[in-house]
């Protein structure tokens, strides 16, 4: 929705909109999770996703805003000619497209969002990294490579598996593209029969 808010026809939507996706867009990910974390109270889980949401809606928004203005604008055009109203044209028309145009940079947002997540490790949420640190600490020096390397491991395979996911989101939605208009069947012409009459 701050998408649309963004390229919003009326000024005091869209110049508020860009202001806070500004913003957002400004502050670091882990200043906002300290914020969250010392000015509300709240746990360090809250203050981790809080932090993550606010940031990554306004980089998402950004995308998806780039996505739309990229289009044709016989896109938009069409669809107020045939009744649409301009809201009903950003989200039945112009959203679908931008979003499939824009999944590769979608996805690799969605990756770094991914291992932004360490970030939660500085106020003290048990994530992945910090688990690590605390089985290093119990195990010693001598296995903290091998901690680190399979850490480094199951980011890796995440990553992969989304965007694999992505490809094949992407892939499937090409498809049905293509594959909308259905095929006219092939006429079936019965043989010709000789004229009894003629043999006669």
């Amino acid at each position: 929705m701050f998408c649309l808010l963004r390229i919003s026809l009326v000024a005091w939507i869209r110049i508020p909109a860009r202001v806070v996706l500004e913003f957002l867009r400004g502050m670091p990910v882990v200043l906002m999770m300290l914020f969250v974390l010392l000015v509300f109270g709240t746990s360090s889980f809250v203050a981790v996703v809080a932090g993550l949401v606010l940031y990554n809606t306004a980089i998402f928004a950004e995308i998806i805003r780039a996505g739309i203005q990229s289009l044709p604008k016989g896109q938009r055009e069409a669809g107020l000619t045939i009744g649409l109203t301009s809201f009903q044209s950003r989200m039945l028309i112009e959203l679908p497209q931008a979003v499939r145009r824009m999944m590769p940079s979608l996805v690799a947002q969605l990756v770094v969002l991914l291992k932004d997540t360490s970030l939660g490790y500085i106020v003290a949420y048990g994530e992945l990294l910090r688990a690590v640190q605390v089985m290093a600490d119990f195990l010693g020096n001598a296995f903290l490579f091998p901690i680190f390397f399979v850490a480094a491991a199951i980011y890796i395979v995440i990553n992969i598996c989304v965007s694999r996911l992505a490809i094949w989101i992407e892939r499937r939605g090409s498809t049905k593209t293509a594959g909308g208009v259905a095929k006219a069947p092939t006429a079936v012409v019965a043989p010709e029969l000789p004229d009894v009459r003629e043999s006669k």
